[in-house]
């Protein structure tokens, strides 16, 4: 149990960063959603998937291509959509690990998928002296005679 722990000691801490992700699919043009970067954790969190403006009143399917837990590809029905009865569906967060497509199986579309890109970077642990260092900065005390100007807007 205690090596365990001391492993976890040892490992920088995980600092998440969101960005936002977005692709538009037509019948002969899939989205690829690949991540070249090994070092830190990637998924692909899917919020909505929308018909847009300039879609025909037809079926449009949605599918999205990855690997399931044992690595093999599988492929899933994310959205069914048509423009007079359902234009738009919330998939509240559906999240991928990268590599991912993004394809639309059925349609002419437009369709926009839209969500976020989050990202686990690795902290690196800080030195003694960058410690010390914020502790000098952040103690310092300005002189009462110095007055804080306002910056133009």
């Amino acid at each position: 149990m205690e090596d365990s722990n001391m492993d976890m000691e040892n490992m920088g801490s995980l600092r998440p960063q969101t960005f936002l992700f977005g692709c538009e699919l037509k019948a002969d043009k899939d989205y690829h959603f690949k991540v070249n970067d090994e070092e830190n954790e990637h998924q692909l969190s899917l919020r909505t998937v929308s018909l847009g403006a300039g879609a025909k009143d037809e079926l449009h399917v949605v599918e999205a291509e990855a690997l399931d837990y044992e690595g093999n590809q599988i492929t899933v029905t994310l959205a069914s959509l048509k423009m007079s009865v359902q234009p738009t569906v919330s998939l509240g967060g559906f999240e991928i690990t990268p590599p991912v497509i993004l394809r639309l199986k059925c349609g002419t579309g437009p369709v926009y998928v839209s969500g976020q890109h989050l990202v686990a970077l690795e902290e690196e642990p800080e030195s003694e002296d960058e410690e010390e260092e914020k502790v000098v900065n952040t103690s310092a005390k300005r002189p009462a005679n110095v007055a804080l100007s306002k910056l133009p807007q």
